[in-house]
């Protein structure tokens, strides 16, 4: 295939238009740059003389995009992990490189779909990439992080569309509106069309689609801010306990949280003077901690957390698995790996699809995801109508050094714009945050700072259309809009 400057733009520029769109999530949050990177895909893309083309156009721009968006995982094999830097980095780029074939698969349909330039770069394009972001999200367990959708929350009018359509369907209307610009710069019809979407979303981020319920209750969120070299150490174990122990009695919250396994051995394993002096911190208040459990079977054991404080000890254990550090997908092709890793406990067992939620208090129903389960939006609600308030705990030490916990905090706010309730983070060194039901920050305790945040939650009730329809009400949208082209490419 031959480019030229007169038609096509250079492979390269384009690689580095999908690398810039990092700097529109958090921490940077120019979420403008993602108007950029994906107006440059569709441009480019509907300019090429044939689906494959479009394809490897898509590649191109996807190896830079997600280059660029999952850096942060060489730091976790490498640095934590053990594994060669040569060999990280070449994980970390072989990921980037499946990854990659997902907007290539967009553009290759969208092309296919769409008979000419203006119904390709308007309509075809956007909407066959959006539909392949979300098979992204799903296949093979699936891999949602850097959904395009994500990079608007909360700041722009498209937060508006959240309760109502997930951030795959921001995802579709800020593509569709990309799309349909540059289709048609001239076009004030096009514009119009575009500004009325936008101002739609921003009255729409003023409607409540959940009420609160019951007085506000207090909540402690507790940051040990332990190393990851030391947090699984056996000659760190019994100071890693202290630390959280001290900050425990230290916390004023009616809800003490702990983060991720802050315990970090197995509850059986755990010393019983450790968890009556652990209760006797908070008592007669709630304390919400990490912990690994072990399960009836040999090598069964869970990711849970766990409600220390109730007699009956109610758990939730994470169901939603990280490929490659809590399981391995495929061992007959990826076993080799863990001859490299240093990774504890990386064998851990699923828990079940809908967990019942903490009941604490009287209004209190809180659900629990652990880590990079709240990039899920589709799971999330799978704790609704019951739950009413949403917590995560995560230990991102992993990932020190790194945007990951402002990219996950981001996704956080996502699911409580989704779901109407807010959302609290317990980290072990960061992000630890509250998030209100509006996807705001509401407070923030500094990464890497050992502490409590100290603040006061309220509890919602109510299903928005999202928590109620999931993505079906996108997906149906996107079916309709290809639908849509497929009359016109007749009708032309």
């Amino acid at each position: 295939m031959r480019f030229t400057p007169a038609r096509y733009a250079s492979p390269l520029l384009l690689t580095a238009c999908g690398a810039i769109s990092v700097f529109a999530y958090a921490p940077v949050n120019a979420f403008a740059l993602m108007w950029l990177a994906l107006a440059a895909l569709f441009l480019v893309a509907g300019k090429a003389e044939n689906p494959k083309q479009a394809a490897l156009l898509g590649y191109v721009w996807g190896l830079g995009y997600f280059c660029a968006n999952i850096y942060w995982i060489f730091i976790s094999l490498h640095t934590f992990g053990g594994m060669p830097a040569w060999m990280a980095a070449g994980c970390v780029f072989l990921l980037a490189v499946y990854l990659a074939i997902f907007p290539a698969l967009g553009a290759w349909l969208g092309h296919k779909l769409g008979n000419t330039r203006c119904i390709r770069v308007g309509l075809t394009l956007p909407t066959a990439f959006v539909l392949t972001e979300w098979l992204r999200g799903w296949l093979f367990t699936g891999f949602p992080w850097a959904t395009v959708g994500t990079s608007q929350l909360p700041m722009t009018p498209m937060a508006g569309y959240a309760p109502i359509l997930g951030v795959y369907g921001i995802s579709l209307i800020l593509a569709l509106s990309l799309g349909v610009i540059a289709a048609l710069p001239r076009n004030p019809k096009a514009w119009g069309a575009v500004a009325f979407t936008w101002l739609a979303g921003w009255g729409l981020t003023h409607v409540e689609w959940t009420q609160p319920i019951g007085k506000p209750v207090t909540v402690s969120l507790v940051q040990g801010a332990i190393p990851q070299d030391e947090k699984w150490a056996q000659e760190h174990y019994l100071d890693n306990l202290r630390i959280y122990l001290r900050l425990t009695r230290q916390a004023k919250g009616e809800i003490v949280i702990l983060p991720e396994t802050a315990i970090p051995s197995f509850l059986s394993d755990t010393p019983d003077w450790y968890l009556y002096y652990l209760r006797a911190a908070v008592a007669p208040r709630a304390l919400v901690t990490g912990v690994p459990l072990t399960g009836q079977h040999v090598e069964e054991y869970y990711n849970s957390v766990m409600f220390l404080t109730d007699p009956k000890m109610p758990t939730y254990s994470k169901h939603h698995l990280v490929p490659f550090g809590e399981f391995v997908p495929l061992p007959w092709l990826f076993g080799w790996m863990y001859h490299y890793l240093n990774m504890p406990l990386s064998g851990f067992t699923p828990g079940g699809t809908k967990q019942a939620a903490f009941a604490i208090g009287p209004t209190t129903r809180l659900a629990a995801n652990i880590c990079y389960e709240d990039v899920y939006g589709r799971e999330i609600i799978h704790a609704l109508p019951e739950a009413t308030l949403l917590v995560n705990v995560s230990n991102l030490a992993w990932f020190d050094g790194s945007w990951a916990a402002w990219q996950q905090t981001q996704m956080s706010q996502a699911r409580a714009l989704e779901t109407g309730r807010m959302m609290l983070r317990a980290t072990n060194t960061g992000m630890t945050a509250i998030i209100d039901n509006h996807g705001k920050l509401v407070s923030v305790l500094a990464e890497g700072k050992r502490g409590i945040l100290e603040g006061s939650a309220r509890n919602y009730v109510g299903m928005t259309p999202y928590a109620r329809f999931s993505d079906w009400l996108a997906l149906g949208l996107g079916g309709l809009l290809l639908v849509l082209a497929r009359f016109l490419r007749r009708k032309h």
